[in-house]
């Protein structure tokens, strides 16, 4: 029997380097990657500031104030203080109940968090992203129910939820996506579109995500992505207006209306008055932002059309 050498090229071979490497830093147990759906988008045009837009109030009293969200059935808001530096895992962290007014009505029994971010409020749980883990904290109970620390995480951000309560979360640092499922949590979405992603929400059928410049759709059945417009900067905050518009902020403080094919300024940057990742309530009209290191949470009212 013959047998034939088979001799491996040098360039071949750091090909195939390169791929075990890029397998390896997206690796799950979970789910096989799919290939990335891109269109192509016309150039996006900007509008100036909107006048439907107006500061109604502005409330003190916090410590690096990152995120805002909703807890629906109580019609209270919850906001992380990250009471340090955005990376610190000082244990200093901590989480304050507010009124719509933002009034603080307490702080939330929780001790050593280390720079909480992103919150959501999914099944009565609220999870919250502290740069290496999730924290699951029942908020009927008032008490710790898990600590979630996802494989490979390196600065968990922002964090969503579907209408199955199935719990998503972005890691800015690994350009990753992971979804939470029955307090189990594995990647989800690790490719091109996630690099660098932020901003996190629901939007119908899809989960969008902010991330380098652009808001992505994730299909949740097969973590397929595809763009939906392509910006001038990283949303931040992200939530959904309505069937054609997103909410987006940047970190040096603006707000815009987003479509495929415009981007209006809502709220002007302020000096050093960063806009965070924001709350928008629809029924109410309203907008409320972090500001991050100015220390309070900034309320507007939001007329649309």
């Amino acid at each position: 029997m013959k047998i034939n050498r088979i001799i491996v090229q040098p360039s071949l071979l750091l090909l195939l380097v390169v791929f075990a490497v890029v397998l390896q830093s997206c690796r799950t147990k979970t789910r096989n990657y799919h290939p990335i759906e891109q269109d192509t988008f016309p150039e996006m045009e900007y509008e100036s500031n909107f006048r439907g837009v107006q500061m109604v109030n502005t409330k003190g009293g916090f410590n690096v104030p990152e995120s805002v969200t909703v807890d629906g059935h109580d019609n209270y808001i919850y906001v992380s203080n990250i009471n340090g530096m955005p990376d610190e895992k000082n244990g200093s962290g901590y989480v304050t109940r507010v009124m719509f007014s933002g009034d603080i009505i307490d702080t939330l029994k929780l001790n050593g968090l280390n720079a909480p971010k992103g919150m959501v409020v999914a099944n009565n749980y609220l999870y919250i992203a502290d740069i290496d883990r999730v924290i699951v904290y029942d908020v009927e109970k008032q008490e710790l129910i898990n600590i979630l620390v996802p494989e490979g995480a390196e600065f968990l951000n922002d964090i969503t939820a579907d209408a199955d309560d199935n719990v998503y979360v972005s890691d800015s640092k690994a350009g990753k996506v992971f979804r939470i499922s029955q307090l189990n949590i594995s990647t989800f979405v690790c490719d091109s579109l996630s690099a660098g992603v932020n901003g996190l929400c629901v939007a119908d059928a899809y989960i969008a995500m902010g991330a380098a410049n652009r808001i992505v759709l994730i299909n949740p059945m097969n973590a397929r992505t595809k763009i939906f417009a392509n910006l001038s900067f990283t949303p931040d905050g992200l939530k959904r207006h309505n069937d054609t518009t997103f909410l987006a902020s940047d970190f040096e403080g603006n707000i815009y209306s987003v479509t495929p094919k415009n981007c209006r300024l809502l709220v002007s940057a302020r000096e050093n008055v960063n806009a965070a990742d924001f709350e928008y309530i629809p029924e109410q009209n309203i907008l409320i932002v972090p500001t991050f290191f100015n220390n309070t949470i900034d309320i507007y009212h939001i007329g649309l059309d």
